[in-house]
This record gives structure tokens, sequence and C-alpha cells, in this order.
């Protein structure tokens, strides 16, 4: 879903932002603190319901008000989300309250390219697993009503572990046995997409980083070989000590394997950042290849990729029609790309919270 409109209230300094006439990419330039990154966070928020800057609404939502509002409209949907800083929201899609976020997520696929940061390969087996996740919510049709019974069961076991001071395995086996149905359902489905993600990343990686080899490997967070089931029921005192269940796809990892080691351990921070652009642009080729296009965030641009790496990812994210909301201090690098890559865009500058569209 490519937007065409996009309304901002109170997120930050942004008071009022109207954005019409949206264009495939949308630049927006201007000084540090000027609100730049705010736009995208805005986006952000009605596509996920959560902030790439904090977990706390307080702090996105404007000082001293109680909500924001972030509205938008494409050429077959309207969608719009008001998030209180009490972290209550309403969402609305067409005009009808809509109970999950998922819902929204479905029509908006997201992707946030951050060249700055290097969390995904640096900062533990969450986030790796949120990436692959986020490509699972978009191309496994049951992954989502898999993943929600199995976190429910999860969150039953592990409130009797911390609840219980002493648990036989027998008053855990109704909750060992649906978390390991679960769980081994889960496990299939996330090999079975990686096996298809896999092809996709190599091409990117080719282009991006054409002289390294680096292998997708999931480590599914329990013994495969013996099954889910057998861990939790052989491990129940170890979890029970820690009041925590140690075993299953909430502990699973997707590690990045090169020739040399571990891609965290041998590369380079440069070479961390283009590995992390080849993982999301993969994603987004993939879902391109199924005929459902991105919305891709990229904060800063400029701020750390050379003209040709920058010249590159535009490029690419053309060629896979994704939809790109873009911040940059260097407005002529960026225009010189597009004009180049005959690219429609349109042009904003961000003053102290206000967003004024560039006439050519």
């Amino acid at each position: 879903m490519h937007l065409t409109r996009l309304n901002i209230e109170r997120v930050r300094n942004l008071t009022t932002v109207v954005l019409p006439s949206l264009q495939p990419f949308n630049i927006f330039y201007g000084e540090n603190g000027s609100g730049k990154t705010s736009v995208l966070e805005a986006i952000h928020l009605l596509a996920t319901g959560r902030s790439f800057r904090t977990h706390i609404p307080k702090y996105y939502v404007q000082h001293t008000q109680t909500d924001a509002i972030i509205f938008a409209q494409a050429s077959q949907n309207k969608i719009g989300l008001q998030k209180f800083s009490s972290g209550e929201q309403y969402i609305k899609v067409n005009g009808d309250t809509v109970a999950t976020q998922g819902q929204l997520a479905k029509i908006l696929p997201l992707q946030h390219i951050d060249p700055l940061s290097t969390d995904i390969i640096d900062h533990g087996a969450k986030a790796r697993r949120q990436l692959l996740d986020w490509l699972m919510f978009h191309v496994e049709p049951e992954f989502y009503d898999t993943w929600q019974l199995y976190a429910r069961s999860l969150k039953q076991r592990n409130t009797l572990l911390k609840t219980k001071q002493k648990l036989t395995l027998e008053q855990l086996e109704p909750w060992n046995k649906l978390l390991a149905e679960y769980g081994e359902i889960l496990h299939l489905q996330r090999m079975s997409i990686l096996e298809q993600w896999k092809p996709f990343f190599e091409a990117e990686l080719k282009a991006l980083l054409p002289d390294l080899t680096v292998h997708l490997e999931y480590q599914a967070g329990f013994h495969v070989d013996h099954g889910l089931l057998n861990d939790l029921n052989h491990h129940h005192q170890k979890d029970l000590q820690r009041r925590y269940t140690e075993y299953g796809p909430h502990k699973a990892d997707l590690r990045l394997k090169t020739l040399m080691g571990d891609a965290d351990v041998v590369f380079s921070r440069g070479q961390k950042k283009l590995l992390i652009i080849a993982l999301k642009l993969s994603q987004i080729a993939m879902l391109h290849a199924s005929n459902r296009e991105t919305v891709v965030l990229l904060d800063d641009l400029t701020a750390e990729l050379d003209l040709t790496a920058q010249h590159r990812l535009i490029k690419r994210l053309s060629q896979l029609g994704s939809q790109v909301f873009l911040t940059t201090l260097d407005r002529n690098a960026v225009e010189k790309h597009l004009k180049d890559l005959t690219i429609s865009y349109k042009l904003f500058h961000v003053t102290s919270g206000h967003v004024q569209a560039v006439e050519e």
C-alpha cells in the first residue's frame, strides 16, 4: 500500500503536519532536531503501534498533550491511529474500529532502515527473531494465529512457574503439551520460510558485499532431535528454579555465519551496516515477488553510507516498488541520486516541527 496523504498531530514537536500528494520517494531535510525523524516515527507508530525510539508513549506524545493522532490515505484504504500518553490506543480502518494492531500491519508492511544502527547483529537474539518474524507475519498466513496461541500458553506456564513454589510434572503437563504442539508448528513454519528467504538474501548480499559469503542459520531454541515436549518435561525442575520457560521458539535465534566465524565478531562496522541492509532488502524483495509492496523508512541516509552505497540502495528500493520516506541533512546529494535514476520524488523542508513542501 502506497500512501497518498499523511496527517500527523501532536507527535513530539510536530503540532499539525499535512502531507498531500505523496510520491514514491519523499525526502525530508533540515537541521538536526527539526523534526525529520519524528515524521518517520509517526509512520512507524501507525503501522506497528510502536516507536523505534522509545517504548514509553508519553515521550513521543507532545509535551502537555494527552494523545497523538496519525492518519494516512491510500488508493483503497484510510487508516488512523490515536495513541494516548497512557498507552491506550484506538485504530480505525476505512472508518471502522479494529481490535488489533496486526490488522493495520497487514495493510501497511513497513521496514525501518537506519544506516547508523547495527543492533540486529550486535545486540542479541531478540532483534534477529523479530526480523524473521516480520517476514513470517507477512508471508505465512497461519503464523500470527499460531504465535498468539503459543504466546498465551507460554504466559500461562510462566505464571505457574512464578507463583507456585512446588510444581509437579503432572501439574505442568497440560501446558507442556500445548506449548510443545504450537512450538513445533512455529518451528516448521520458520524453517520453511527461511528456506524461501535464503535465495533472496544471497542475491541482495552479492550486490552489496560481493566478496563476502554469509549463511543464515536458524537455531530453534530447543533440541529439535528430541522435540520440545521432551525438553519441557526433562528440564521442568530447572525452569521452576529459574521461574521461566527456558526452551522453545521464544528463545530461537537467526545466526549470521561467515567462513571466518559469526558476522558480529568478524565484520567491520561498515560491513555490518551493509549486511543489515541486505537482510532488509531481501525481505522487501520476497514480498515484492508476491506482489506486495513495502513502505520503507530510511533515516539519515547520507550519515554513514558512501555515495555508491546510497545510489545502490535508492536504485534497489525503486526497483522493488517501495514507497520511501527518507531523512537527510544533505538534500543535494539525495536529489542528485533521484534525478540520475529518474525517480519521482517530493521534497519537504522541516524546521522546528513545521513541514513545508518544496515546489520545484
